[in-house]
């Protein structure tokens, strides 16, 4: 079934952003950069607009690209900083195409098939948007990877808000919708703290999905420095709250990942524990 299909970047995080574009630009026949006329983001601090622009250009070899200029600065409430660059994203392709990609740079899609059958799967059921699990991987050293676990150390998912929606739709919180959506699930996770609720207004749960078809969120894995850079402008800005996890659970995971325990930096019993092994092929950075 043929479905016009769009995207937006948001140009504040280069350091994923040319590899996880080339996961789904072949899907694409538009895409959208918000960008903020001013060169800052949500918190006010100063993001790498120009390089982001390039990379994307790297990507883009059909010249797809469009800007949307505006201003989109909070410092007091960055996350409604970042809803609205969002909602200002999706309004622009209105009229353009059926349904929006809206991953974020440091989210990469393994099988971009996979979610191709999910939206058809949406549009048959009649849903406004598609989530998608992801796997976090919480910090890279040289020789290994950290990687968000369950309570027991089973291999557990993250639904941080839909991955694609129609365009008319506008997102609350970043990127989650007030409407129907579809939860596909990956099959036999028992694990994710999501998947022990109850069905939430509006979802529908769809176990169709292998363990390789998550999404690799790198959000934080980075190196020291980028870390500092991405708490200074991301949309949960917390000030010295920040600065606090980054010296007291981030840096030093590599070394207190045994006995490291509900480490999320603001959500209770979203990431039980880590585990560390030796980065796949896929992973390697």
């Amino acid at each position: 079934m043929a479905r016009r299909i769009g995207a937006y970047v948001l140009p504040g995080d280069t350091v994923w952003l040319e590899r996880t574009l080339r996961a789904y630009y072949p899907l694409l026949d538009a895409l959208v950069v918000p960008v903020p006329a001013d060169g800052r983001g949500w918190t006010g601090a100063p993001i790498p607009v120009d390089d982001a622009i390039a990379a994307i250009e790297r990507v883009d070899a059909r010249g797809l690209l469009r800007r949307v200029t505006g201003s989109w600065t909070r410092p007091d409430e960055p996350m409604r900083a970042d809803t609205a660059q969002r909602n200002a994203a999706l309004a622009a392709l209105v009229g353009e195409v059926d349904w929006v990609i809206q991953l974020d740079n440091d989210e990469l899609l393994p099988d971009a098939a996979a979610l191709v059958a999910a939206i058809d799967e949406a549009e048959r059921r009649g849903l406004d948007a598609v989530e998608w699990p992801m796997r976090v991987l919480f910090r890279r050293t040289r020789r290994h990877i950290f990687e968000v676990v369950g309570v027991h150390g089973s291999t557990r998912y993250d639904y941080p808000g839909a991955i694609a929606v129609r365009p008319e739709v506008r997102v609350v919180d970043a990127r989650r919708v007030g409407g129907a959506f579809l939860r596909p699930v990956v099959s036999g996770d028992r694990a994710s703290l999501q998947l022990t609720h109850p069905l939430a207004p509006g979802e529908e749960r769809w176990e169709a999905l292998e363990p390789s078809q998550a999404v690799l969120h790198n959000s934080w894995a980075r190196s020291p420095r980028e870390i500092r850079q991405k708490t200074r402008s991301w949309g949960h800005a917390s000030g010295w709250r920040g600065r606090l996890y980054y010296f007291a659970v981030w840096l030093p995971i590599p070394v207190t990942w045994r006995w490291a325990r509900d480490i999320h930096p603001f959500a209770r019993g979203l990431w039980p524990r880590v585990e560390r092994r030796v980065p796949t092929r896929e992973e390697t950075g």
